[in-house]
């Protein structure tokens, strides 16, 4: 008799293969410019090389130059901890395939390939990019996005200030860079349509930073924002940031990030430190689990212990699958202090996470929380389908949905 376990494992492992596949060997971006004014700085811990622009007052705002038709793709290589592995202790530590394997020698295998874009004025929207480097001690660094139509006016001259997105690249903690094509491209997709200021977040991945570390470049960075878009030095968050209207945002495990964030801004000394509230938040397909299945999730327990041991190796042990870091439903009043106004939720039919996420609205909605949560859904597609694809049929109208929560009063 055919071992039904086996075929779902079988199933599930060639529905993972061909979803990761679309997402990583689907390029529909076009070509991108590179700055002449990117200077060589010390590089982050981390598999990114990526010459960065450093915060100064002196610059120009916002700075121009001319955009070059020719592709430059810069390749994220596996990046390993040790330079030198000890011969003869190579041995497998931890297979988190397909993004990254650990070695017990320390090296760190990334499986995906990677290729990373530098940033300029994008041929296809117009939106100009820079990146800065915003903490010398992590080496954890943003770029900056903004809309054609803010290039070149007179900040003296520009009274109206445009909302500001702190935006979290997805990748399971461990894979991905806010220079990547697929996210260069989609933030600059976004901004165009959003006419939003938008702040693409380098923070630093697993397993050389284990979460909290990801936790803290993401307030790191909030703070980061909001001090500039009150008295700078940064010149585009300063004469084009509207301070009163600050979202934060993320895809996956970004999304993880993003509500960690919110969750700070609304407790402890979130308040205090902040010194305002955040406008809104913006989930997409965000990366939610648990000990135990909700609504229709999967209760193999293969596959609940998969996840587990996953989010055990991003954390190093120090959180449990039942933390709300990763399960929020297991801490009400964490909901309950949700430090902004807004919430906007999106699932796929097709994802594991789509349970949780509808979970996490039903929960926001019931823990007392003052604000506004809505939840779009896209059938029949897989987990953060729109990234590959920004401009497709249904990822152009869930973006018109996020475009929606952004600019509306």
């Amino acid at each position: 008799m055919v071992n039904m376990a086996m075929l779902m494992r079988t199933a599930l492992s060639i529905l993972l293969f061909f979803s990761l596949f679309y997402i990583f060997s689907k390029d529909s971006s076009p070509p991108s410019s590179s700055s002449s004014l990117a200077l060589h700085l010390p590089q982050r811990h981390s598999p990114i090389q990526f010459p960065i622009q450093p915060q100064t007052p002196s610059l120009p705002s916002p700075i121009q130059f001319e955009s070059s038709h020719s592709h430059h793709e810069h390749t994220q290589k596996p990046f390993s901890i040790l330079s030198d592995p000890p011969p003869g202790n190579d041995e497998l530590q931890y297979d988190f395939s397909p993004y990254v394997k650990l070695y017990k020698s320390g090296r760190v295998e990334r499986l995906p390939h990677i290729p990373l874009v530098p940033p300029g004025i994008h041929t296809f929207t117009g939106v100009n990019s820079k990146d800065v480097l915003i903490d010398h001690a992590t080496g954890v660094s943003v770029r900056l996005y903004l809309p054609k139509q803010a290039i070149g006016t007179d900040p003296k001259h520009h009274r109206q200030k445009l909302p500001v997105l702190l935006y979290f690249h997805g990748g399971a903690f461990v894979i991905e860079s806010a220079f990547s094509t697929f996210y260069h491209h989609f933030l600059n997709v976004l901004v165009s349509k959003a006419q939003v200021l938008a702040i693409s977040v380098n923070y630093r991945l697993a397993p050389e930073h284990r979460l909290p570390a990801a936790y803290e470049d993401g307030w790191l960075a909030l703070k980061w924002a909001l001090n500039n878009c009150r008295s700078g030095p940064e010149p585009w968050l300063f004469h084009h940031g509207d301070i009163n209207r600050v979202f934060l945002g993320g895809d996956s495990a970004g999304g993880n990030i993003a509500h960690d964030s919110a969750i700070r801004a609304g407790t402890v000394r979130g308040p205090s430190e902040l010194g305002m509230k955040i406008k809104g938040l913006i989930l997409l397909n965000p990366y939610f689990w648990g000990k135990d299945p909700v609504g229709t999730e999967p209760g193999d327990r293969w596959i609940r212990e998969s996840f587990e041991k996953n989010w055990d190796f991003v954390c190093g042990g120090l959180m449990g699958i039942d933390h709300p870091a990763v399960n929020p439903l297991t801490w009400m009043e964490g909901l309950r202090s949700l430090g902004c106004e807004r919430v906007i939720v999106t699932v796929a039919g097709r994802d594991f996470f789509r349970e949780r996420g509808v979970a996490y609205v039903k929960a926001l909605k019931n823990s007392g929380w003052s604000g506004a949560v809505q939840i779009y859904e896209t059938k029949d597609e897989f987990h953060v389908y729109f990234i590959s694809n920004p401009l497709g049929k249904k990822a152009s109208e869930e973006m018109h949905a996020v475009v929606h929560f952004i600019n509306r009063r």
